[in-house]
């Protein structure tokens, strides 16, 4: 670790991409009650939860960029990549951080995917972002 502390601009991004992830994992909530029967057949279902996790993993992507720029002075060379940084660095466990990369992953198919997704489980492990906001200490500053 550094021992530096975090800029404003880098702390007010890592706090924002908290906040849509809570928000995403509301929504995501919320979506857990619809049956997979319903989700394949209701393709506004579908869009609002594939979305959110779009969002959702697009902001812990955004995060653990910050954190590894931060960390080790120069960007992670791919989103898995980002993940797995997080735990070489002992932010995340290595098996959180290989979830988080394949979650990432996953992220690239549905963004890149313009007809049906294959048959899918969406698993959100909400303990995640807070795990990332409790193990680094965040300060304002440069």
């Amino acid at each position: 670790m550094t021992g530096e502390e975090l800029s404003a601009d880098r702390l007010s991004r890592i706090l924002s991409g908290i906040e849509t992830i809570e928000k995403s994992l509301g929504v995501l909530a919320r979506k857990q009650q619809v049956s997979r029967e319903e989700y394949k057949s209701d393709s506004d279902t579908r869009d609002i939860v594939e979305h959110r996790f779009v969002k959702m993993t697009e902001a812990a992507i955004d995060i653990a960029e910050e954190l590894v720029k931060h960390e080790r002075g120069d960007p992670p060379v791919s989103n898995p990549a980002a993940m797995r940084a997080l735990g070489e660095e002992g932010i995340l466990s290595a098996t959180h951080a290989e979830e988080m990369a394949q979650g990432a992953r996953f992220r690239n198919v549905l963004s890149h995917t313009y007809g049906s997704i294959i048959d899918h489980d969406v698993v959100v492990i909400h303990n995640h972002p807070r795990k990332l906001a409790q193990r680094h200490k965040f300060h304002s500053g440069s």
